[in-house]
């Protein structure tokens, strides 16, 4: 049998390497510095609410984009070195099932990431600020810390991005933890009793409060959401039940009822957005 040139049998070679999948990145059960990844959820071989650590060293090791970033930190243009969260969950040990990861940051505020969302706007972990790493966080002109982690999103990549009904809320800073959840299982209770059947505008309702105000107000019960805000989901549908006025005129404009409120305007809401998110929230009451 004729023999293979050796060039023949090197480059087969490097082809079956190129072929393999890449090795799942380390999980570690201890934190090492206040730069690691914490991770929770659906994860394989981890315990249900355990606690895993992903370094930071190892998350630089992935590759790499470097983007440019107007506005996003402070006036003006940053260059932002950052990983694509596709990438890194590629590299992740979660579970087959996990299509939705929620981000949690040091003030309590959350942002949930569907595996279609990811998939169409391409969200990313922010590494490095203008060659900076979070250790030398905050950059020139940002009087708090945005780190250890902030994921973004930008037209760049996807476009449109910016045009989402609130795309702040899909770029969150200071985060430090992500759980991986089966969407369906972890947002059930959005989904059954009298939220199984919804109308179309309550539908609409919910997809505002998921991607929205999800990210403050949460479910004590479920522990799902936010915790920023003081106002738990069933306190907010109270007001939006039994007050409509009051309620859709504080979503617009919080500091003209109340001075002292936190809550960011949402004044580009419409009539029909603040519709459909009474529609919504009319229905959690009824479970």
């Amino acid at each position: 049998m004729k023999k293979k040139p050796r060039s023949s049998i090197l480059v087969l070679g490097l082809l079956a390497h190129l072929a393999l999948p890449a090795a799942a990145l380390e999980l570690h059960p201890d934190r090492a510095s206040a730069y690691d990844l914490a991770l929770t959820g659906r994860l394989e071989g981890v315990p249900a609410g355990e606690m895993r650590y992903l370094r930071r060293g190892d998350l630089q090791a992935l590759p790499t984009r470097k983007l440019k970033l107007t506005g996003e930190f402070v006036p003006g243009e940053q260059e932002v070195t950052v990983v694509m969260l596709d990438d890194l969950l590629t590299r992740l040990p979660r579970a087959a099932d996990a299509d939705a990861l929620i981000a949690t940051c040091n003030d309590g505020y959350a942002s949930i990431y569907t595996s279609e969302f990811i998939s169409t706007y391409k969200p990313f972990l922010v590494m490095e600020i203008n060659g900076r790493g979070p250790e030398q966080w905050p950059p020139e002109g940002l009087t708090f810390n945005p780190g250890p982690f902030v994921i973004s999103i930008t037209d760049s990549l996807a476009p449109g991005a910016s045009k989402l009904l609130d795309a702040a809320h899909k770029r969150p800073w200071g985060v430090h933890t992500i759980e991986f959840a089966r969407y369906s299982e972890r947002f059930a209770t959005l989904y059954s009793g009298a939220l199984k059947e919804p109308s179309p505008l309550a539908v609409q309702g919910r997809e505002i409060w998921v991607n929205s105000c999800f990210s403050c107000h949460n479910q004590p019960h479920e522990n799902l959401g936010g915790t920023k805000a003081a106002r738990p989901l069933q306190i907010v549908a109270t007001h939006a039940v039994y007050n409509t006025p009051y309620f859709k005129d504080y979503v617009r404009d919080p500091k003209k009822l109340n001075p002292l409120a936190k809550m960011e305007p949402h004044a580009h809401y419409t009539d029909a957005h603040l519709d459909a998110l009474v529609a919504f929230l009319k229905l959690t009451v009824a479970q």
